[in-house]
Parts: structure tokens; C-alpha cells; sequence
């Protein structure tokens, strides 16, 4: 992935190179090329920073980027970093649950999407093991675990009275979303080298949200503590 460090470290090495900074230089049109993903992957097109930015690039053989421009560009930088980061720490992580952000949210600032969804659904494994383990003294993992700890014939954790259909209902419910996440989400991010985009990783931190607000209101009703 490419970083706001990595654009700068690039723009800094044209302005000490030895030759005329030229569209068909190799490390402009490699700058130019990083720097157009970086702004399409984070949806900067439609900034104020993209506009200034791309003003002052070059965009013909017979053009030179000279200082100034490449000062007018590192500022911008700067803005687009404020930006990023700022997008990083509003609205959605009040919607993730605590143990999700202090495990995920480093390496989502980090812009390592996958391995941040990869920890957020390792770590609710990890929970309902170390549960399931204290209260029934065997070893359980991934999808097999959910279907133990949320069965409805010999549930360890429950979220509503089973006595009804409805509560049934709920019951096998969640243990389906709860092993679906496990089969569906969890083991292909630790199995494979998958990449995913920001929109994607948030949607994925809010569902891991929620599955571990699901396993708060199951202790509290179960009346088990961890």
C-alpha cells in the first residue's frame, strides 16, 4: 500500500536529482503514477489538495517541475495526511467495540486493512475460547466452538429465554452469523494474502463490533463471568 511517507519520500528524491525533472523521467513517472493510486484509493479526487496537486504536476515532455511546484506539492501532502488522519479517528470507531479497536485500529491507521479484519475476528475466537474453556474445560476453535458455545440442545452462552420459537430462532441465528464469520471472514484473511479495500475493512470492524456486543449481552444474560 501506498503511504503519504512514501510520496514524500519520492517528491524529496526529485528535488535533489542531478537532471531536469521531465514527464518521461522514470522516477517522476513513477512518483506521478503512485501518487494518482494514493488519491483514487482514499477518494481524494474531488479535494481541494488533488486540485492544487494536480495543477502542479507535469503532464507533457516539454514541461519541467521545478522547486516550486514540488514545494506547492509536499504542502498538500501535508493537508491530504491531516485529512487521512482525521478520516481515520471520526465517526466509525464509535461504532466498534473496545477490544476490536485496541487490537485493529494501528493496523488500520497503518492502511494494513486485511490483517486489521484478519486480528478483529481472531480476536473474537480467541474470547470465546478462553470462555468456553474456563467454563467447560475443553479446547474449541473457529466455526466448531460457535456451534458448541451457541447450541441451542447445550448452550454455554445464551441471548434470550429458549423456552419460545422466537428465542430459538435467535439463538440458532447468531450461532450461524457467529460460525459463518469464522468459515466466511476470518480463516480466508488468515489463510491467504487477500487485500481489501478501506470501505471494506470498515464495514468488516463494525460487524466484529457487533459480534462481540452480541457476546456482552450473552454473558450478562447467561449470567457467566469471564
Amino acid at each position: 500500500m501506498i503511504t503519504i511517507e512514501d510520496l514524500k519520500s519520492q517528491l524529496k528524491n526529485l528535488y535533489i536529482i542531478d537532471e531536469r525533472v521531465t514527464f518521461n523521467l522514470p522516477e517522476y513517472e513513477r512518483f506521478q503514477s503512485d501518487l494518482c493510486k494514493f488519491i483514487y484509493e482514499n477518494h481524494f479526487q474531488n479535494t481541494p489538495e488533488w486540485s492544487t496537486i494536480s495543477n502542479n504536476l507535469i503532464y507533457r515532455s516539454t514541461e519541467v517541475l521545478v522547486w516550486q511546484d514540488a514545494d506547492i506539492i509536499m504542502i498538500q501532502l501535508e493537508k491530504l495526511h491531516r485529512r487521512l488522519l482525521t478520516q481515520i479517528n471520526e465517526g466509525f470507531w464509535s461504532y466498534v467495540h473496545p477490544l476490536i479497536t485496541a487490537i485493529s485500529q494501528q493496523k488500520f491507521v497503518n492502511r494494513h486493512y486485511a490483517d486489521a479484519v484478519e486480528s478483529a475476528f481472531k480476536e473474537i475466537n480467541s474470547r470465546l475460547k478462553k470462555i468456553y474453556r474456563k467454563q467447560r474445560g475443553e479446547e474449541k476453535d473457529g466455526s466448531k466452538l460457535m456451534k458448541q458455545i451457541f447450541s441451542v440442545d447445550n448452550p454455554l452462552l445464551i441471548f434470550e429465554g429458549l423456552d419460545s420459537a422466537s428465542g430459538k430462532n435467535v439463538q440458532i441465528g447468531y450461532m450461524e452469523i457467529f460460525s459463518g464469520a469464522m468459515t466466511g471472514i476470518r480463516n480466508p484473511k488468515a489463510h491467504e494474502n487477500q487485500i481489501i479495500t478501506r470501505d471494506a475493512a470498515i464495514k468488516r470492524l463494525v460487524f466484529a463490533g457487533l459480534l462481540m456486543d452480541k457476546i456482552d449481552e450473552a454473558l450478562i444474560y447467561s449470567k457467566i463471568i469471564e
